[in-house]
C-alpha cells in the first residue's frame, strides 16, 4: 500500500521584507502597511525619508 505524504505539513507562511527582501521569521516583530510586510526597523527608516511630490510632466 502506498502512502502518501504532504510536504509541508507546517500551516505558516514565509514572509519577506518589502524594504530588505530578507525573511521575517514568525517570532520577529513586524509592520504591516497596505498589505506590505516590514522589518519594524526597515519601516522606520523609510517613514523618516521626507516624502516626494512629484507633478507630472504635462504644463
Amino acid at each position: 500500500m502506498n502512502v502518501t505524504k504532504a510536504e509541508n505539513t507546517n500551516a505558516k507562511f514565509k514572509v519577506w521584507c518589502e524594504s530588505c527582501c530578507i525573511r521575517v521569521v514568525p517570532n520577529e516583530e513586524r509592520v504591516v502597511v497596505c498589505g506590505k510586510t516590514y522589518h519594524s526597523h526597515c519601516y522606520s527608516k523609510l517613514s523618516a525619508k521626507p516624502k516626494v511630490d512629484v507633478q507630472g510632466t504635462r504644463p
